[in-house]
């Protein structure tokens, strides 16, 4: 019997997580399992394309702040939205109330929450855009 999410009951919502910095993919990654979510994690804009290309995601969470990768986060938020605009999509930036921010929601962003944030609204966030969807 479907939840009210779409899935079957039982089933985890499946996330990706995309940044480049393991200081902040580790522990989100760690806390969100906790919760109950299967967490799959990407260090770069190609390994996470690739993944939402081929497999099916409940949600993905995008640092902005991406410096490995050659382009910007908003270049990849972009990207991503475009080829996959029915995932839920929650940004961090490490700038409040910045135009980065204000972009950020304009390409897609079902939320975009300013680092740092306690883990819990970051699970919160997360867990009412995957019952949303």
């Amino acid at each position: 019997m479907p939840h009210e999410n779409g899935h079957p009951r039982g089933r985890a919502s499946r996330l990706l997580i995309l940044a480049d910095d393991e200081a902040i993919l580790l522990p989100i990654a760690q806390y969100l399992r906790g919760r109950g979510h299967d967490v799959v994690v990407a260090s770069e804009a190609e390994e996470a394309e690739a993944l939402l290309d081929h497999e099916p995601f409940d949600l993905l969470v995008l640092d902005l702040s991406l410096s490995r990768f050659g382009r910007s986060g908003l270049e990849v938020l972009r990207s991503i939205h475009t080829a996959h605009p029915w995932l839920p999509l929650v940004a961090l930036s490490v700038e409040a109330g910045s135009e980065v921010e204000h972009e950020a929601v304009r390409l897609g962003a079902d939320a975009v929450l300013v680092q740092p944030q306690p883990l819990a609204e970051l699970a919160r966030v997360v867990e009412t855009l995957v019952v949303r969807k």
